[in-house]
């Protein structure tokens, strides 16, 4: 019979939590290796979307110049079917071939298939992941080429047909109502889902909601230069351009011009040069006209126009009110 005794219970207890704490340390630890949360710019996305029109809008400009001398609206009738040329032009050279569009891709991010993110539970870092499958690409062909390629003709063919302002054909209506309220219920699930992307970053639009397609960063490093070099310059020609609206008026009227006439250098110029120039446009006078009652000469076109555009206009030679005008030969009119 042994004579050892049992240990203390707190030892025991301080004994089992030295045993404990090394594994639940490593359990701990692989948890938080598995999922580090990492969010991806909003902006980005956003500024991808933007640049993927204006990438489609240039490829549209070009190709619009191409076929320049075709017949005059000829190209108008079949430009749903030229946007959905393009938009397959971009699809078929970047998404299908596992590469980002050219928006995407400058702004570092790519597509990734989210349901097998999920399914595998290791991303660490929010850049692993596979790329879209193959039927996630054909779908997305689908819907965003064909999709809005048949939506467009729906209805400009709706319109051109005019089922909602037709009362004879009830199909007609009926179908132009349900066109409407599909569009309608188009527009608030996606102000819905742009809410849920503002929150929480994923998935801009329904098409990348429904097919788990999420925008993600391509690298891990990528140097963003901004240059101010362009914004200073549009903000100095903007306010140039509210300095020259502010002042062109100020020197386009007559009393600046009379007031700096006597400091002009033209000072010898003969009277009766002065009298056949018209005084606004400074050429021959068009249809001699004369102002009442300085008996000075305008064009008809000049001195109507300044007459019309304000009543209370005076003679840009002698700053006398013109309250009438004459034609040069004699002969009055209104």
């Amino acid at each position: 019979m042994s004579n050892t005794l049992p240990p203390p219970p707190q030892d025991a207890w301080i004994h089992t939590c030295h045993n404990l704490l090394p594994l639940w340390d490593s359990l701990s630890l692989s948890h938080h290796q598995s999922k580090i949360p990492i969010s991806i710019s909003r902006v980005n996305q956003v500024d991808a979307a933007r640049l993927d029109v204006e990438m489609s809008g240039m490829l549209k400009e070009q190709l619009v110049k191409v076929f320049s001398l075709m017949k005059p609206g000829m190209l108008f009738q079949y430009e749903a079917e030229l946007d959905a040329f393009l938009e397959f032009l971009i699809w078929r050279f970047s998404i299908w071939v596992d590469k980002p569009t050219p928006g995407i891709a400058l702004m570092n991010l790519r597509y990734r298939d989210e349901r097998a993110v999920e399914s595998r539970d290791k991303v660490r870092t929010g850049l692993e992941g596979p790329g879209l499958t193959v039927a996630q690409k054909i779908w997305y062909c689908i819907t965003t080429v064909g999709g809005q390629y048949l939506w467009a003709r729906l209805q400009s063919f709706s319109a051109f047909r005019r089922w909602g302002d037709t009362e004879q054909r009830p199909l007609a209506r009926r179908l132009w109502i349900f066109i409407q309220r599909i569009e309608g219920i188009y527009r608030a699930a996606s102000f819905g889902n742009l809410l849920i992307f503002l929150c929480t970053g994923r998935y801009r639009n329904l098409i990348e909601r429904v097919l788990r397609a999420r925008l993600v960063y391509g690298s891990p490093n990528m140097n963003r230069a901004v240059s101010f070099e362009y914004m200073n310059r549009q903000l100095v020609w903007n306010e140039f351009s509210e300095m020259l609206l502010l002042l062109l008026p100020l020197l386009n009227s007559s009393s600046v011009k009379n007031l700096l006439r006597p400091f002009s250098k033209d000072k010898s110029s003969s009277s009766a040069e002065d009298g056949t120039l018209c005084p606004i446009c400074q050429a021959a006078p068009t249809i001699p006209f004369v102002a009442l009652p300085c008996q000075h000469r305008y064009c008809y076109y000049c001195l109507r126009t300044r007459c019309a555009a304000a009543p209370t206009f005076r003679c840009s030679r002698c700053s006398e009110p013109v309250v009438a005008m004459q034609r040069y030969d004699g002969v009055s009119t209104e």
